[in-house]
């Protein structure tokens, strides 16, 4: 059966990056950044979708009721891969590379992660069996970067094609076939 996947990553988050960071500082960033609002583009693709899937983030589910005004499925297995600073130092790193050694840190499961990669992945396929096994033919999926990139590579394995990405940019839609 023909199918269309839609992924859009959370609006940009309204909360100002500090450059340089300590362990602590990271860490309570990526709080505040969990709760922070996000900011609003125009977005809105309702004509092109017959249900959409959502993280169960706020800064998720904002997006999703802005871009979809039908059927949101609110799922806490399309939430963001959670991170935590992947040693602990009172030495300022560049927010950056804090996001590169904790990808890293994630990718080989240590135990600073809050989250380990086969929990990940095993969240990620779950939810995407639902979703593909459902009569729609056309789904919206509104989630994470690190999620999406994740859903991304699994959608391609499952004979997908779409748009590459590395790391998907903020707002913007990413449609998928299985011609």
């Amino acid at each position: 059966m023909f199918m269309r996947i839609g992924l859009i990553r959370h609006f940009k988050v309204d909360l100002e990056i500090t450059k340089f960071m300590t362990s602590k500082e990271y860490n309570e960033y990526m709080a505040h950044y969990d709760k922070a609002g996000v900011i609003v583009n125009e977005l809105v693709i309702d004509k092109d979708w017959d249900k959409c899937y959502c993280s169960n983030m706020s800064r998720a589910i904002t997006t999703a009721k802005t871009v979809y005004h039908g059927e949101i499925i609110i799922s806490d297995k399309l939430m963001e891969i959670p991170t935590a600073a992947f040693i602990n130092t009172k030495f300022p790193l560049p927010y950056l590379l804090w996001g590169v050694l904790n990808r890293f840190a994630w990718l080989g499961n240590l135990v600073s992660q809050p989250e380990k990669k086969l929990a990940t992945l095993k969240r990620v396929n779950e939810i995407l069996d639902t979703i593909l096994k459902e009569e729609s033919c056309n789904i919206l999926i509104v989630s994470h970067a690190g999620a999406l990139h994740e859903i991304r590579k699994i959608l391609i394995k499952k004979g997908f094609r779409g748009e590459r990405f590395l790391g998907a940019r903020n707002g913007k839609l990413y449609v998928y076939k299985n011609e």
